[in-house]
């Protein structure tokens, strides 16, 4: 009888699990609603698979404090979108440099969480933070980086393509004909979008668009009020430079030495590789493309390309404020 009786014990306890994993995750799933009631656009497997690692990582962070899930992150001063391919890292680590050379003491913390959930975040430990998450309204201050679409997608094909961090999935990657006229084929079918998910690579319809506002208006001046209210900063790959100066003075209030002559640098950079290359051999601003697949990355991008007209808008208008604000 010993036997029987530990048994139903055993189901028991497995029962009591279960009903316990249901109700966490009916409760995350309400919450994330409320963190988040503009949700992003889903993440193909592979995307999913990619983050998942780095999520995996998370539950090892020495700082989490279960009891911040719910307060710290509120009051989050600044947020840094990085949208794959921009040259995320290169702006963090200028950041850090910059937090460094301007600030002798009582330092602001740069923290990069990538996909590590926003509600686990210690705002009292991070005063910028970098994620590689889509846009939230909790932030006091966000910025982030936009690209030239179509360089954008190539430098997105090549990663896959090319990278190091990619190479066990580029044996599922077709030519570049291929993948561009498979995501044509998807822009209105999503059938055919999860099929592309066998490239294990990026969805690049619009890409930019669905981290920082979902989908465009369609009305200028709507999506521009919108765009301006949502970022304190959004500012143009293309004039790195003095994209990451503008974002570091209105997050610090302080101008680094560098900076004062940052748009005269910025015209002798020659922008024919990658700012961190991954290890790949062609870049998205050196690549020659034919007029074909110029055609098939615009269809993809038609959100993109409005993005970016607007974002050279809005950074000049902030350009314009901080030079006459700090007087540089």
């Amino acid at each position: 009888m010993v036997i029987p009786n530990a048994v139903a014990f055993s189901r028991g306890k497995v029962s009591i699990v279960a009903l316990t994993i249901v109700i966490l995750s009916l409760f995350n799933l309400a919450w994330n609603h409320v963190v988040n009631p503009d949700p992003p656009q889903p993440l193909s497997s592979w995307e999913s698979l990619l983050y998942g690692r780095q999520l995996s990582k998370t539950k090892k962070y020495k700082n989490y404090d279960p009891k911040a899930r719910y307060t710290y992150f509120h009051d989050l001063e600044n947020y840094y979108i990085h949208i794959p391919k921009t040259a995320g890292y290169y702006v963090f680590g200028k950041i850090e440099e910059m937090v460094a050379s301007t600030f002798e003491h009582n330092r602001p913390h740069v923290c990069n969480i990538k996909m590590r959930p926003l509600y686990t975040l210690d705002s009292k430990k991070c005063q910028f933070c970098f994620t590689e998450q889509t846009y939230s309204h909790h932030p006091k201050r966000t910025y982030t980086m936009i690209r030239n679409p179509r360089d954008h997608v190539i430098s997105q094909y090549f990663h896959c393509a090319e990278s190091k961090e990619h190479h066990y999935y580029a044996k599922f990657m077709p030519s570049l004909d291929e993948w561009l006229e498979a995501w044509v084929l998807a822009l209105d079918n999503e059938t055919k979008a999860e099929e592309n998910e066998k490239f294990k690579c990026y969805d690049p319809r619009n890409k930019q668009t669905s981290f920082v506002y979902r989908h465009l208006a369609n009305d200028e001046k709507k999506d521009l009020e919108t765009l301006d209210k949502r970022f304190e900063v959004i500012a143009p790959f293309e004039r790195m430079d003095t994209s990451i100066c503008v974002i570091f003075i209105q997050f610090s209030g302080r101008v680094p030495d560098e900076c004062v002559c940052a748009s005269e640098r910025e015209k002798n950079r020659k922008m024919n590789r990658e700012l961190v290359d991954h290890g790949v051999k062609h870049h998205g601003s050196s690549f020659v493309t034919t007029a074909e697949q110029d055609g098939m990355i615009a269809k993809i991008t038609t959100e993109d390309v409005m993005l970016h007209k607007y974002t050279n808008q809005l950074f000049e208008k902030k350009l314009k404020e901080t030079e006459e604000v700090y007087g540089i």
